[in-house]
């Protein structure tokens, strides 16, 4: 530790310890290459379809790379409860709360674009690993469009989507180390009367007060201005960002 390091600013530190954790944290983009493989596995496995006449019969391999999506949003999920558990051993000695929780969510952001740039190109790749193993095969329609424009708007979903579910993950792993069991105790609680109001909501005839996941998931998933959909995702993301910066604003990691 030399003299440079102590006499830097907070947003200095702050850049160092995320060119540090960036090197730290290699493993992760080897972890995302083996979910991913994983998902391809899966995402060929998806169906076979046959058609046709007593004649001809054609068999039909369709791929849909939803697994593939799933296994990524996993993956960051992991990431982002990691990261919130290495508030013991970070970097720098004269590392604080903001330089931690800067570091952390740059990190986040870019194992974001890094895992968006690979579901972007993830439809046009199983195509082409299906054409070489399969002699009919098709992507599933609703990934099947390969324009470039398409190609675009999947990769600022996919990459804000996983935005939000790896600074979900860091915001619950802060809080479960801040207040330990007190906050998973409160976490199932909280579950609990969420469903027990939803069923209460259904029986009495007002369904707005679902809180069932397919409504949250169509909250965003269905929304279809896109404007809307973008202010929903920001606000969703500050939000996130705000709450993490609560947990570990004055946090101090005494294990």
């Amino acid at each position: 530790m030399n003299s440079t390091i102590h006499n830097a600013g907070s947003m200095e530190i702050a850049l160092k310890q995320t060119r540090d954790k960036i090197i730290n944290n290699t493993n992760a983009f080897l972890y995302l290459i083996l979910m991913q493989l994983i998902g391809y596995f899966f995402s060929f496995n998806a169906g076979m379809n046959g058609s046709g006449s007593n004649e001809l019969f054609i068999a039909l391999r369709t791929i849909n790379p939803l697994p593939l999506h799933i296994l990524t949003i996993l993956w960051i999920l992991v990431m982002g409860l990691n990261l919130a558990g290495e508030k013991s051993r970070e970097y720098y000695m004269v590392s604080n709360n903001f330089t931690a929780y800067f570091s952390d969510i740059a990190l986040i952001e870019i194992f974001s674009v890094i895992g968006g740039l690979t579901l972007m190109f993830a439809g046009p790749f199983l195509q082409v690993l299906g054409s070489i193993f399969f002699e009919n095969v098709q992507l599933d329609s609703a990934f099947a469009d390969v324009g470039l424009l398409n190609h675009l708007v999947l990769f600022l979903t996919s990459t804000l989507y996983l935005l939000i579910f790896g600074t979900l993950a860091y915001a619950f792993g802060i809080f479960r180390m801040r207040f330990k069991a007190r906050f998973i105790l409160g976490s199932i609680g909280t579950v609990v009367l969420l469903i027990l109001a939803s069923i209460f909501a259904a029986r009495i005839g007002t369904p707005t007060l679902s809180f069932d996941p397919e409504s949250l998931i169509g909250f965003y998933y269905y929304e279809q201005r896109p404007l809307m959909w973008l202010l929903k995702v920001i606000f969703t993301v500050a939000g996130l960002y705000g709450i993490s910066y609560l947990g570990i604003r004055n946090l101090e990691v005494n294990d």
